[in-house]
């Protein structure tokens, strides 16, 4: 089946029997919070990559929020919403739970999953440029600075919560590079060396793009059709 994301008078690809589908859009980070933990638990799937500015007609009677990710069985039942789609992978293919079993743990990294909201608000209003934001959102980063008693905020290897944070953090290197975020080393010491380590996380390495294929997405995205599939194998 084809990456190219499908607009208005795209067909439906038919259903495969035996196998779930993920609508996704490949520089979306909440379908890639999906798409990491479908990698990180080895779950065979299909992309349908929607775009998202001109849907196609027949997507609003899957999810009708129009939003991604949703993820479908092959008699067409749904899940939407990155959390619900990713906690409902986690409980129905409990080889190699990224959750953790103890539930102090799990309600720990729940509140750091569910503060992250205090990140993405800031990210956004600088991404698309309120310089005044940049302050705003590395503040917010602090938090998570202060969290990392291990290697990953999850513990000795990642889990679920930082596949659940992880698409922002990746795009912080876009934002230090081509928006001139102060993203330093004196700031954030444990956030820039656990960066450097998630990237050698084998689930982030199927879903990682490069610092020049983001610019390229977003120098598009001010437009009707933004450049969706220059994300495709980049």
């Amino acid at each position: 089946m084809s990456l190219k994301h499908l607009g208005p008078g795209s067909q439906l690809p038919p259903l495969q029997p035996g196998k779930l589908r993920l609508y996704s859009m490949v520089f979306c980070p909440f379908a890639q919070r999906s798409r990491l933990v479908l990698a990180a638990k080895n779950i065979p799937y299909e992309v349908v990559n929607i775009k998202l500015k001109v849907k196609p007609e027949w997507y609003l009677g899957i999810n009708p929020s129009g939003m991604v990710p949703c993820l479908q069985f092959d008699d067409g039942r749904a899940i939407p919403e990155s959390l619900i789609v990713s906690e409902y992978l986690d409980n129905a293919y409990p080889e190699n739970k990224l959750k953790p079993s103890d539930p102090y743990i799990n309600a720990v990294h729940s509140v750091m999953i569910d503060s992250f909201g205090k990140v993405i608000t800031p990210f956004y209003k600088f991404l698309f440029g309120d310089q005044s934001a940049g302050e705003d959102l590395l503040k917010s980063l602090e938090y998570y600075e202060k969290k990392f008693e291990n290697n990953y905020l999850g513990g000795d290897k990642p889990a679920f919560v930082d596949y659940m944070v992880w698409p922002w953090i990746e795009r912080l290197e876009f934002l230090k590079q081509k928006k001139n975020l102060d993203l330093n080393e004196t700031r954030f010491p444990k956030l820039l060396a656990y960066i450097e380590r998630m990237k050698q996380v084998p689930a982030v390495k199927e879903t990682i793009l490069s610092v020049e294929v983001y610019d390229k997405f977003f120098k598009s995205y001010s437009g009707d059709e933004p450049d969706y599939d220059c994300g495709i194998n980049a």
